[in-house]
Order: C-alpha cells, then structure tokens, then sequence
C-alpha cells in the first residue's frame, strides 16, 4: 500500500493566536530588522517518528514527559521589508513519520538574505527522530529516542542522551557527541570533532577537513582501526584500548581493536587527532 500524505499549513500568519510581533531585542543592543515569535503544540497523533528540516535558523531538539510537540518558533529578518509571513512551518506525513519544514516563498530583494526560523522543539518521549536538517544555523540534541542524522550546512552540531545510533554532519562549525548507544560516520569539513563512541555500527569514518578529532572509544568495540593525520599530532592511547596488532607511521596507526571487525576511520587533513579509551 502506497503511503499517503497529507500536507497542512502549521503557521499561517501574524494573526494566529500566541502570535507577538517583536520590533527589537530586550536587550542594550538593539535588532535592525523584523521579528515574529510564536508558541505551538501539535499532536503527533499516530506517528512512530519525526523529521524536522529548513533552510536557515537553529534546531533545538529535546524529549520530554508530554503527549503533544511544543514548538516555540522565532522568525528573523534583518530587513524590515521581508514578509516573514512567507516563512511557514508545514507538515507532511509519509507513512508513520510526521516531517516538519520550514519554507519561504516569498521574495528576496538585492543583498538580503531569506529569513531565518529558529525553532524550539519538545518531543514526547515516544516519539523517535529520524533527521535533523538545518542550511545555516545550529542543531542542539538532548534526551531523544531513534536513528538519527543530524546535519547542517553551516553551524555546530550538538548531541547528548540518544537512545540509537547517531550520524552527524557539518561544513563549517564543530560537532560534540556524547551519551548515545552509538556512532555512524561523523563529518565536519571546517570544525572540530569531540566524540564518545561506546559502540559503531558497521565501518564507520570520523573525518575533518581542517580542525581536530578527538575520540573516545569503548574498548569493548571489535573494529579494524585506522587514524591518521596530514598536519597535526597524532596521539593514540594504545595501552588503555588494549589495541592489539599495532603499527605506526609519522602520520598513521592502524591496529585491530578487541578482535577487529568492521573498519573504523578516524583522521583529519590540518589538526590534531587524540583516540582515547572511553571511560564507562
């Protein structure tokens, strides 16, 4: 059976109730542009696991003890000529995953930029995540449940407390991974990498352009382990992991770890790369 989907407009315009139109921060340094904050709840209804992406603005993600999604949405434009009533959140079902997106269709004059749509989001704790997508801002992920790819294209990566195995992704800004039942491939083209890996699943990269990688590993993992760096230190607590068939070049280290198994890839091109034994 082909899986159906239904697609309804979630925020619809300024006269929605909760809806506050903010001409400028709180604060001593004032905001040019427009502003409009809104809080929501939406309920999942039947659906096993959620989706959230957009083009531009942070993603903050975090399971609570509720049955409804509470949303606190932000949207931001540096212009006060940008209808930010053309930025929505829509929503979309395929099958028993609800997939929230933030889209614009509205128009984008000379040197501005589309505006951005922060979103803060309160899962129930039955309620697995599938994917977290951002184009410019930060993802921020706390105390949730499922398979997760988190990636953004520009901004940091934060994810702790995850009940699966998590796979991460950024162009420009770092990623931080800790508390999670595992780790897929992990990439940051410009940033740093910090990562806690009590278990992969599969062969599994973790790789930056140019920044550091710095990884703990349970020594309870089995996997064919290879680091290496182009610029930088390399330091491997060889001891620690109970690493066995050890060999070492200038820039690379390849060892069997446990009884070896799938392959597992740590390097960085420019930076320094540290590969610890994970304290449990």
């Amino acid at each position: 059976m082909e899986p159906t989907n239904t697609r309804r407009r979630l925020l619809a315009g300024l006269s929605a109730a909760g809806t506050a139109a903010l001409a400028g921060c709180t604060g001593s340094t004032p905001f040019v542009g427009r502003r409009l904050a809104e809080s929501r709840t939406i309920d999942p209804e039947d659906a096993a696991a959620i989706a959230i992406t957009g083009s531009a603005g942070d993603l903050t993600v975090t399971g609570d003890d509720r049955e409804a999604i509470g949303l606190e949405i932000e949207k931001q434009s540096s212009s006060i000529r940008t209808d930010l009533e053309a930025l929505e959140l829509e929503s979309t079902r395929d099958g028993d995953v609800l997939e929230l997106q933030a889209t614009y269709d509205g128009d984008t004059g000379w040197f501005e930029s589309e505006p951005a749509m922060d979103l803060d989001v309160a899962l129930p704790e039955a309620l697995s995540v599938d994917r977290l997508r951002t184009g410019t801002g930060q993802v921020t992920v706390t105390d949730v449940t499922g398979d997760l790819e988190a990636r953004s294209s520009t901004g940091s990566v934060e994810i702790r407390d995850v009940d699966g195995t998590v796979t991460a992704e950024t162009s420009t800004g770092g990623i931080e991974i800790e508390d999670v039942a595992a780790v897929g491939d992990v990439t940051a083209s410009t940033g740093s990498i910090e990562a806690a890996v009590p278990a992969i699943d599969g062969d599994t990269v973790l790789s930056a352009s140019t920044g550091s990688v710095e990884v703990a590993l349970s020594p309870t993992i089995d996997a064919d382990l290879e680091a290496r760096t182009g610029t930088g230190s390399l330091e491997i607590d060889a001891d620690g992991l109970g690493l066995e068939e050890y060999r070492r070049e200038d820039d690379r280290v390849s060892a069997a770890l446990g009884e070896g198994g799938p392959r597992l890839r740590i390097e960085t091109s420019t930076g320094e790369v540290s590969v610890s034994a994970l304290e449990e």
